[in-house]
């Protein structure tokens, strides 16, 4: 009898005991889903780790991008490289595949040169001549590029107090003396600078830069008197053979601003979709949080308007330099304009200060190596930084697909004669693709 009585005892004691037990777990849950829906960068999380942990989930990983961007590493790449052993040069330019597979194998030489380049020293333009016939490598990045950032990404992190100046072109080339020194033309102030660099020559640089041999190009100011460059830029990089560039064709992703279309990209720059307010504009919508504006039009423009918000969207580590100026625009480009724009490459154009204190970042597309024009000389994506924050971007979509097809373009000879008629000074003559909105694009010469 008292054996029975213990027996219904325990049971009801165990049937008390699971009833708590899913009271616990009904609650961690209600908990649990409160905190899926809340904005995340807007929660202290420290008092929460211990529960999410239950869950095997931790609050960093509730952002995660559902999607693969399509640029979101960091990889300056240049778009002209060319390789001299001291007589002979191999020169690629408007051949992405090409200039890449250069670009990897002589990569080493720019890495090593930045990192260990001297204080750079003022040098006169014949001496910038010389190193580019000199056995070494020169770069052609396009777009204006800060030294220092550059070498923290080709370095993994690499940090060189000397590297002071921005440079589009550059070189890593053998010296009169014997030195191997890093080369470069700072467009800012026009002067022309070398760093001498510990880079060995003998048994590693000779060795990277022979046996590519020549492909007949040269630059503008190695041509004979009367030749029929007088009027280019003496930097222009000839090619030995006709070019044939391919032709693109051209779209507008935001053409329809549908709901996927427009949640993909509120994700894309951090918006919370389920705490926005969201109405309808002349040629698209218009996303609110707080003072922050996001308006999206169908003409292939999203515009970003951070107002006086404090809300730091868009944090910059003052602490962090030029470097997390470009970390933080480039990864917002790529995950943007950059995940949608197809064959195009995205380039860094250019850092520039502003009157008013703010600095603008831009970024431009490339296709095959060459520039594109955007309408009203629009960049792809326009970043304005003021106080540590992002507070305006623009960014203009435009997406280009290979058609299969080329365009034969005239020689640089002829195209320097027209441009000698048009303006006699002394210009740079580059393959450009216009893109007027039109839905192909095929390239052209032009003079900048």
């Amino acid at each position: 009898m008292d054996g029975n009585k213990r027996a219904r005892r325990r049971h009801r004691r165990g049937i008390e005991t699971l009833k708590s037990v899913l009271i616990v777990l009904l609650s961690l849950s209600a908990i649990y889903l409160a905190l899926l829906s809340l904005d995340y960068s807007k929660v202290s999380w420290a008092p929460l780790q211990g529960v999410l942990s239950l869950f095997g989930r931790q609050p960093e990983q509730a952002e995660a991008d559902p999607f693969t961007p399509g640029q979101t590493s960091i990889t300056p790449r240049p778009v002209r490289i060319a390789v001299c052993d001291g007589v002979d040069r191999f020169a690629s330019q408007y051949d992405t595949q090409q200039t890449d597979q250069m670009f990897d194998e002589l990569v080493i030489l720019l890495t090593e040169g930045l990192a260990g380049a001297s204080a750079p020293q003022e040098v006169s333009e014949s001496v910038w001549r010389q190193a580019l016939q000199a056995p070494g490598v020169w770069f052609d990045f396009l777009g204006t590029f800060p030294l220092d950032a550059l070498y923290a990404w080709l370095g993994e992190g690499g940090v060189n107090p000397a590297l002071t100046h921005s440079a589009r072109q550059m070189a890593v080339a053998l010296n009169e003396d014997g030195q191997v020194c890093l080369y470069y033309h700072n467009e800012s102030d026009g002067l022309y600078y070398a760093c001498v660099t510990t880079v060995v020559y003998q048994g590693h640089m000779d060795v990277l830069v022979s046996g590519y041999g020549s492909n007949g190009a040269s630059f503008v100011f190695e041509q004979e008197e009367e030749s029929g460059y007088e009027g280019l830029d003496p930097y222009v990089l000839l090619s030995a053979s006709a070019l044939h560039p391919p032709v693109y064709h051209a779209s507008n992703p935001l053409g329809e601003v549908d709901d996927t279309m427009v949640s993909e990209l509120q994700q894309a720059v951090s918006f919370q979709p389920q705490s926005n307010s969201v109405y309808p504009v002349a040629n698209g919508i218009r996303i609110r949080e707080g003072r922050e504006t996001l308006e999206i039009s169908r003409d292939g423009t999203a515009v970003y308007h951070a107002g006086d918000s404090d809300s730091f969207r868009y944090p910059i580590p003052e602490d962090g330099g030029v470097l997390a100026l470009i970390e933080a625009t480039w990864r917002l480009a790529a995950d943007t304009v950059g995940r949608w724009c197809g064959d195009a490459r995205l380039y860094l154009m250019g850092v520039e200060n502003l009157a008013d204190g703010s600095i603008q970042v831009c970024y431009g597309y490339s296709l095959n190596g060459a520039e594109v024009s955007l309408p009203d000389s629009a960049c792809a994506a326009e970043f304005i930084v003021q106080a540590g924050q992002i507070t305006d971007y623009a960014l203009y979509f435009r997406t280009y697909e290979e058609t299969g097809q080329t365009n034969l373009v005239m020689r640089e000879l002829q195209a320097a004669a027209a441009l000698e008629a048009l303006d006699p000074e002394g210009r740079e003559l580059v393959l450009c693709y216009s893109d007027a909105g039109g839905d192909s694009v095929q390239a052209g010469w032009i003079a900048r």
